[in-house]
């Protein structure tokens, strides 16, 4: 016997609260209402490296507040998480959106795209987040990192590295493909050239050495605390079966496959992901269990599926895996 259990995820909407944070001062919980937000540069330091990066501050949502660290795909810029930027902010979230170094052809950051790797720009978010650590208005123990593409690949590999510091973590279209197209196109370390180009973008030796030997799902595994994972069912850059394997690998994950969308959230497929992602967030921030309920029903068709094959033939849109129970969502 199967048993597919459906998943029902309430809004929680809570007004004006206030709470204690992890240090024990007071906080403001993020409402469901409005903030004006504000936006200024901010600098970051990794050795000599200096990092660029905008920061929303929700006006008067209070003096303790959760951050949210928005990390940028292969190529791109802050520009490119700008929009789930604004709209988390508004909930009263602290936002920082940073170009990595050597990041894209329009990083603002220092460092050439020819010397990035994921190793870099993990080292990069490192130290973002010690230094956001220092704000005064930042809890500490509600730090959260969200990424999209290779953005969503640095920032899972970086909160594997320091679990203690990161709340929760929000994956758009991770792009946990890496190591293997590094092998597809260089079967061998020997064969990779000084210097090439990928969509646009030159790369140097060092964005491929160092993928050959590592494993990425050991590497995410390390992550114990909540994720939201998002992927398009029509993505033809970052396969969904590397999403799926992670939803298998994650302990407590939240998984949406969004039909129709591609690599690259855009119009009705970024309204879904924003709806998602602000519901999760306010769950996460809240630390709200009641709000997720399951309802279940048993099929007697004597029928087994895997993961996998139960996202890809059944209908099903997604796994939850709450307290170490998997949850099929329809």
């Amino acid at each position: 016997m199967s048993i597919m259990i459906k998943l029902t995820i309430a809004v929680v909407v809570l007004l004006g609260l206030t709470a204690c944070s992890s240090d024990g001062s007071a906080q403001t919980i993020p409402s469901a209402g409005e903030y004006e937000v504000t936006t200024e540069d901010l600098w970051c330091q990794r050795g000599t490296s200096r990092i660029y990066g905008i920061l929303y501050r929700p006006q008067n949502a209070g003096s303790k507040l959760p951050l949210v660290i928005m990390a940028h795909g292969f190529g791109g810029t802050h520009g490119n998480v700008r929009a789930y930027a604004e709209a988390v902010s508004r909930k009263g979230f602290l936002c920082y959106c940073l170009d990595f170094c050597g990041g894209g052809n329009g990083s603002r950051s220092d460092g050439s795209t020819t010397e990035m790797s994921i190793f870099t720009e993990r080292e990069d978010l490192i130290a973002v987040v010690g230094q956001l650590k220092t704000l005064p208005e930042v809890d500490n123990g509600r730090i959260i990192m969200m990424g999209e593409s290779q953005g969503g690949m640095v920032s899972a590999i970086t909160a594997s590295q320091m679990p203690d510091d990161i709340l929760c973590l929000a994956l758009f279209y991770p792009a946990f493909c890496i190591p293997d197209d590094a092998k597809r196109r260089y079967p061998t370390p020997d064969d990779i050239p000084a210097s090439s180009s990928l969509w646009g973008t030159q790369l140097g030796r060092t964005y491929y050495e160092g993928l050959y030997d590592f494993d990425v799902y050991t590497e995410i595994a390390k992550f114990n605390k909540p994720v939201l994972l998002l992927h398009g069912n029509r993505d033809n850059i970052v396969d969904i079966s590397y999403s799926q394997r992670a939803s298998e690998t994650y302990q407590q994950v939240e998984y949406h496959v969004l039909q129709g969308a591609g690599h690259g959230f855009s119009g009705s497929s970024q309204t879904q992901a924003v709806s998602y992602l602000l519901d999760w967030l306010m769950r996460q921030a809240l630390n709200e269990s009641t709000a997720v309920t399951s309802a279940m029903s048993a099929s007697n068709t004597g029928t087994t599926h895997t993961l996998s094959g139960m996202v890809a033939s059944s209908g099903i849109r997604g796994i939850v895996i709450r307290n170490g129970r998997k949850y099929c969502m329809r």
